[in-house]
């Protein structure tokens, strides 16, 4: 006798029902992880994701850091590997390698107000300023005076228009330290933000 074909076995239908439903429940897993990690690619910076660490550090370099006995002022943040000594700027694009320059009007670092301190976006400057994290430890070394304050990050800007000068007027009524970075390698590029406070 053979089987009737207006039958269905019903093993077999729930054998398809099921590998249907692995299958849409594979297709939608594949979705979730696809969105998980283009949302932690969002979040994480392209910049971070390439050799340079900017658009500036990939078209500059400077020198070897000068060596020597370190006196005056120094911005030295560890998890960064940054340690700079602080001079006096003036305003300018006239930038010279391995300092970081406080900008004229603002703050003296470490008193009451905001004080605004850029260097370039390369390694050992202020480049890994871009992968700054929210608590990091920042001092503020005299080697003159003997003299160490400790900040911490406590905000991470991220990035800013070139002419944003919002945060270098900035007001604070306790001691505030804005550091600036470039990330782009014409003048007109993108700035990079992160501050510190006490």
């Amino acid at each position: 006798m053979e089987p009737d074909p207006s039958v269905a076995d019903p093993d077999e239908s729930r054998l398809r029902r099921w590998s249907r439903r692995l299958s849409i429940l594979a297709g939608l897993a594949a979705v979730v992880l696809g969105i998980v990690l283009a949302i932690q690619c969002m979040q994480t910076p392209a910049i971070a994701l390439e050799p340079p660490i900017s658009e500036y550090a990939a078209t500059h370099s400077a020198g070897p850091q000068p060596v020597g006995p370190r006196t005056g002022l120094w911005i030295e943040i560890p998890a960064l590997k940054i340690a700079l000594p602080v001079r006096e700027g003036d305003g300018s694009n006239n930038i010279p390698d391995w300092v970081a320059l406080h900008y004229p009007g603002t703050a003296e670092p470490g008193i009451a107000g905001n004080s605004y301190l850029y260097a370039h976006g390369l390694r050992g400057m202020f480049g890994t300023l871009l992968f700054a994290k929210k608590g990091e430890l920042v001092l503020l070394h005299d080697y003159t005076t003997k003299q160490v304050e400790a900040f911490h990050i406590s905000n991470v800007v991220g990035r800013i228009r070139w002419n944003d000068v919002s945060w270098l007027r900035e007001r604070s009524s306790t001691p505030l330290l804005t550091m600036q970075t470039c990330v782009g390698a014409d003048i007109n590029t993108d700035r990079w933000i992160v501050q510190a406070a006490p």
